[in-house]
């Protein structure tokens, strides 16, 4: 199989199916899954604790709280952050089971405007749908959701709930890297049993194409053809007859003219005939009836002797004084 063995194609697609399967939980799984672990921890958290983390994420970012800004909103705690001169309304909604929409985002951006902020910032360890976010975008409020809080926060939470989280995480990636070798081999050996069946037919069918080659090139006897049809019969007559008058000598072809034309001559119809030409004989006829297919069959079936004459034209002079014109003919 592409010119390759059976073993090392196995080994090749073994190999990479497991790089793909490492990448896919060594990094891209693993993310996913400690993300999860994250949330899943800060959900069991109490919300003070989680919106601490939260504060000092926004911290890292400038923001810094105002003095008393803590009062409940709508299913959460509302907090009032300053940064530089900017006002910014800060809302957090603990649980995973939130599920921020269009009515949520309308209600806390009327908040932010009761405020007296300019811009929102509304978190939940749940999700946020699609429309809420462009909802969002519109009236100046970033939505943050568990999925992009975790990595936020996670510098910010003690080194035995971070180290947990990875060791939980880290076990459910093994579970999945463990599958994947043995996907890996699964998908090698087949592969092997495969290429182990497709080779031997690959081997049997080029010694027969070599064969078939040989046979193909190999010279034709002299009593075979693989022509039969009629045309290709005569085709192959006339060049057997060309290769015959190719290895005459000059003297021996202008010999054969002269004998047409002699035979020629000696026609009922003409009264002489000469060449003109290599490849144009004039005929003399010996009456002006202007009636030609006779004479015309007649020297053709001679010069028809002679394959090197075979296309020869003839001119065919009329007697003199007959008002006859010349005509001319082919004899193919």
């Amino acid at each position: 199989m592409f010119g390759l063995s059976p073993l090392i194609t196995a080994l090749l697609v073994s190999l990479a199916a497991f790089l793909a399967s490492s990448w896919w939980f060594g990094v891209h799984r693993r993310r996913k899954a400690e993300t999860a672990a994250g949330i899943s921890a800060l959900a069991g958290m109490k919300w003070r604790e989680c919106a601490g983390l939260v504060l000092q994420a926004l911290g890292e970012k400038g923001f810094v709280e105002m003095p008393s800004s803590r009062q409940p909103g709508d299913g959460g705690t509302e907090f009032l952050l300053m940064k530089g001169d900017e006002r910014c309304l800060l809302g957090y909604k603990h649980g995973t089971a939130y599920r921020l929409g269009e009515a949520n985002v309308r209600d806390f951006a009327n908040a932010v405007q009761l405020q007296g902020a300019t811009t929102g910032i509304l978190v939940t360890l749940g999700t946020a749908e699609a429309f809420a976010r462009d909802l969002a975008r519109r009236y100046g409020v970033e939505l943050i959701d568990g999925r992009t809080l975790w990595p936020q926060v996670e510098p910010f939470a003690s080194p035995t709930l971070v180290e947990g989280i990875r060791d939980k995480a880290a076990a459910e990636i093994r579970r999945g890297q463990h599958m994947g070798i043995v996907g890996s081999l699964v998908l090698g050996t087949a592969v092997f049993a495969l290429a182990s069946l497709i080779q031997p037919a690959e081997t049997e069918a080029a010694p027969a194409s070599t064969t078939d080659a040989a046979t193909a090139t190999a010279p034709a006897g002299p009593a075979t053809s693989v022509f039969q049809d009629p045309a290709s019969v005569a085709a192959g007559k006339a060049m057997k007859a060309l290769e015959a008058v190719a290895k005459l000598t000059d003297e021996q072809r202008a010999q054969r003219r002269r004998v047409a034309a002699a035979r020629v001559a000696d026609l009922a119809q003409a009264n002489n005939a000469i060449w003109s030409t290599n490849s144009t004989l004039v005929i003399s006829l010996a009456s002006g009836d202007g009636i030609d297919s006779g004479v015309v069959n007649d020297a053709c079936a001679v010069l028809l002797e002679y394959e090197e004459l075979r296309y020869s034209r003839l001119q065919l002079e009329p007697p003199s004084g007959s008002g006859v014109p010349v005509r001319w003919r082919q004899c193919q």
